[in-house]
This record gives structure tokens, C-alpha cells and sequence, in this order.
């Protein structure tokens, strides 16, 4: 029962939530990692300060890439249902995640608008963050050079309110930026706000399970698969400069 179920918990939590924020194009990515805090299981849910009979069966930090082959297996380690108590059903699942993701693009990414081309991900550093990564890591959303070297890069669900970067040394911004993380679209029900000024790492997201599961002996048949082609949004920021978002993966459960 213990890998079965260990896959269903992460075929379900890899939706990040969408903003409200148009792009221009979508791409893929080919490394996609999340770092995983905690995983409970609820018998109800009404937001993400609620799960009621609250079981967790999953602690503790564990990086995983999601675009990587075999990632069911490496997901499969993560948590121990054992403590389900027998024929308690269950509704919702909450989860909490960081806020960092690092990702990498396939490929360059040319938006349909035609002013965003060859945008790709870069290798962060403390310059596009006004001086200092860590301090401003959900303050501000740098800009990034067109036609850049293709690297693994930090990314960051950044506060409700926001210093947008005009320039690749970020000391030309536009303060005040809005982002609000949807709620009720995708496959979860209820996710985080980040206050402005916030510097809480975790970010919370409630999913309703697509049937309740009853805790039983005899477990189900499993099938999984993840997408990650439309995993990074690109929109023009200016001159010859791109503003880059991890998006939401494609995840596909069949359970028998």
C-alpha cells in the first residue's frame, strides 16, 4: 500500500497555482524541481487553515524533479500512510511546499506577440535581484536578456504585491505590481496569498481528491504521468528583455 499510495499524494500536489498575469508563450521545461515540506490528509476542507481530522503522512524537506525520468519511484519514498486509521474516508489533501523552484527551458521560447524571442532560463544571481537574492527573492521579478545561455534557474512564488525589474541589474523597477494566485482553478481548491512585504518560505495549497478514498487493506491500480511542455510562461519586458514564470505541470492519474 505504502508506494501505491505515497504516488497518488504527489500525482495530485503538482499544481502550483496559476496568477493573474498574461504571457505571451508557454514552453517546456526539461528540469522541473519542487521541494516538498508536508503532506496531510483531510476528511474536509474550506481553505488553507482548514483540514479537518488533520493525518500527516509526510514530512520534511525532499527535493524532487518532476520533468526526470522514473520520478513515480522517487516520489514513492516520500511520506507513510501507516497511520491511517481503517475506513476513515478522506476529501482533501493539503499540501506545503517552498516557494523556490528551479527550473530549466528546453529551448528558447518566442512569444506570439512578436516582440518576446529566444527566451530562456539563466543561472540566477544576487545582480538580478537588485544586489541580493535571498533579501528580495519575493519582492522582485528580474528581467531577463534575450538569447541568454540556457541554465537551471531559481525561481520563486513571489508576493501579492511586487517590484517588477525593467533592467538585468534590476536598478530600473516598477514597484507595486499586483499577482494573485487563483483560487479554485486547476486542480486545487485553495492556495496561499503572500502578503506584501511577507517572508514566510511555505506556500500552501488544498486539493479535493478526484473521488474520497476510505482507507482500506486492498489498494488500488495506479497509472501516472506528468507534463511538463508548457511548464515555463515568457512575456516581453521591455527591450530585448523577457520576464520568466515556472507554470503549472500537466498531471494525469487514472486510478482503477
Amino acid at each position: 500500500m505504502k508506494n501505491i499510495f505515497n504516488i497518488i499524494i504527489f500525482s495530485l500536489i503538482l499544481w502550483v497555482g496559476s496568477s493573474k498575469i498574461s504571457f505571451a508563450a508557454t514552453g517546456p521545461a526539461d528540469i522541473y524541481k519542487i521541494t516538498m515540506r508536508k503532506v496531510e490528509l483531510c476528511t474536509a476542507s474550506t481553505g488553507v487553515t482548514s483540514c479537518e481530522n488533520a493525518v500527516v503522512i509526510g514530512s520534511g524537506d525532499r527535493t524532487i524533479d518532476i520533468a526526470a525520468a522514473g520520478v513515480g519511484a522517487v516520489a514513492a519514498a516520500y511520506g507513510d500512510p501507516a497511520l491511517l486509521p481503517l475506513g476513515t474516508t478522506y476529501t482533501h489533501m493539503r499540501v506545503t511546499i517552498d516557494r523556490k523552484f528551479s527550473v530549466r527551458s528546453k529551448a528558447a521560447i518566442t512569444g506570439g506577440d512578436g516582440n518576446t524571442d529566444a527566451c530562456v532560463t539563466i543561472a540566477a544571481t544576487d545582480a538580478m535581484y537588485a544586489g541580493d537574492q535571498d533579501a528580495n527573492k519575493y519582492t522582485h521579478k528580474p528581467a531577463v536578456a534575450e538569447g541568454g545561455t540556457r541554465a537551471e534557474m531559481n525561481m520563486y512564488l513571489i508576493n501579492d504585491q511586487y517590484t517588477r525589474c525593467n533592467n538585468a541589474a534590476c536598478n530600473n523597477t516598477t514597484a507595486d505590481q499586483d499577482i494573485e494566485y487563483d483560487q479554485g482553478v486547476g486542480s486545487s481548491k485553495h492556495q496561499s496569498q503572500h502578503a506584501d512585504g511577507s517572508s514566510d518560505d511555505d506556500h500552501i495549497l488544498v486539493y479535493e481528491l478526484t473521488s474520497p478514498y476510505t482507507v482500506a487493506l486492498i489498494s488500488p491500480t495506479i497509472d501516472i504521468s506528468f507534463g511538463t511542455s508548457a511548464a515555463i510562461a515568457v512575456n516581453n519586458n521591455g527591450s530585448n528583455l523577457c520576464q520568466i514564470w515556472a507554470e503549472e505541470p500537466a498531471v494525469t492519474i487514472t486510478i482503477k
